[in-house]
């Protein structure tokens, strides 16, 4: 009598690896300094289990969701969150909000339940300003801060996250990086904000953004300035990523208008090619833990790509970059 053979069965995929697994890398596009990869659904249909949400510029304009301090007296790395709205609300990692206090970004992403209220982490993007204008709470701004600015906070966010805090990032290192920005393009600024220095660069930014337009099906793009990969940014629901595409290029086009302070960054050989790139971030080790508000925030950390992602069922929001390393000492290489 024989014995049936068996296999046992294959590990799972992480949510991530998932929705690699269900995208293609579209033709490049270029426009100048910038290279975007588009990454497409590969099925019309999203899959089972996908939540629905809306961004949080359409829940704030129309006033279903209201963004202030936490008091009168209020706290910098603290805003409250009210959704009075029927739909959930997508809160995207790096996003700012203009108005109450000062103006803000959010330290991850996080998406707020329909009839509910929230504290969230955020970091100070308008060092100079502590009072109010006579707005009250704060409007959408349609930008997302750059992504070396973002790629920094993940890492501070994930050691706070090791060590059991909140989703805190180093606010004097934000602080510093805006600084050195303005500095870098002799942006006069009364109150050190971020939102001055991206309107020197305004003239630019409409140049590069002219170029590029979200495809059909599209969820994210892989970005590229000359040789050097950048980054990835992807949203689980086509029309929520349409909406926010623009805010998102954004964050990868000021940085390739105005390389890092201190030079470019040497990436750590491994995710040198968009392909080589989606495939170390497929292979990742992931950190799990529970998200403020609805999901679970996860933690990238593999010898090749960073980042982070939100996840409630499906991969909600995506951001991951490349490991790098210093720049090597003269005489080295």
């Amino acid at each position: 009598m024989t014995t049936p053979v068996t296999t046992p069965p294959a590990p799972a995929l992480s949510p991530i690896a998932e929705l690699l697994a269900r995208l293609s890398l579209a033709p490049r596009q270029t426009h100048k300094a910038l290279t975007l990869w588009p990454l497409v659904l590969r099925e019309e249909a999203p899959p089972s289990g996908t939540p629905v949400y809306v961004p949080l510029s359409r829940a704030l304009e129309d006033g279903s969701l209201q963004i202030d301090e936490l008091d009168e007296r209020g706290s910098v790395p603290l805003v409250r969150v009210t959704n009075r709205g029927i739909h959930d609300v997508l809160f995207l990692f790096g996003e700012e909000i203009r108005g109450a206090k000062q103006n803000r970004i959010a330290n991850a992403s996080f998406l707020v339940a329909a009839r509910s209220e929230l504290m969230i982490d955020v970091s100070c993007v308008e060092q100079g300003r502590w009072g109010r204008r006579g707005r009250v709470g704060f409007a959408a701004a349609g930008e997302v801060v750059s992504h070396r600015m973002r790629q920094k906070m993940a890492y501070r966010v994930a050691k706070s996250r090791r060590g059991g805090g909140r989703f805190q990032a180093d606010q004097m290192e934000v602080w510093q990086d805006i600084d050195q920005r303005l500095a870098q393009t002799h942006t006069a600024s009364a109150t050190d904000s971020y939102e001055d220095y991206v309107r020197s660069r305004r003239a630019d930014l409409s140049d590069l953004l002219a170029a590029f337009r979200p495809l059909e099906r599209q969820v994210g793009f892989v970005a590229a300035s000359g040789d050097e990969i950048l980054g990835l940014e992807a949203v689980g629901r086509t029309d929520v990523f349409a909406d926010q595409f623009e805010g998102l290029v954004r964050s990868y086009a000021v940085d390739a208008i105005d390389p890092a302070p201190g030079g470019r960054q040497r990436q750590v050989p491994g995710a040198d090619s968009p392909e080589a790139f989606l495939a170390a971030l497929g292979r990742a080790p992931v950190l799990r833990g529970r998200s403020l508000g609805l999901g679970d925030d996860l933690r990238i950390e593999g010898e090749d790509v960073s980042g982070c992602a939100l996840v409630a069922g499906q991969v909600v929001h995506l951001t991951a970059f490349p490991v790098t390393a210093a720049p090597e000492a003269p005489g080295e290489g």
